[in-house]
């Protein structure tokens, strides 16, 4: 590869690098919604119908951490 293509290649690189560390530190990612009723993630950890849904859907599901793979 020729020295300018490494140079933009390196450049893009630290860009999105910046983009990954700067996002979260200045808020510039917008926040989780669910998809029923806009709610927000402190909306669904008190909502019991939406806990009891997580808890019966996790209890049918295998985890392989070797694989990093979940089995439902």
């Amino acid at each position: 590869m020729s020295r300018r293509t490494l140079t933009a290649i390196l450049t893009v690189v630290c860009l999105l690098t910046a983009l990954n560390v700067g996002g979260p530190v200045l808020n510039l990612f917008f926040p989780a919604r669910a998809a029923i009723a806009k709610m927000s993630y402190e909306d669904l950890v008190r909502d019991p119908d939406f806990a009891r849904a997580v808890h019966s859907i996790v209890q049918k599901c295998k985890v392989n951490v070797e694989l990093a793979k979940l089995e439902c």
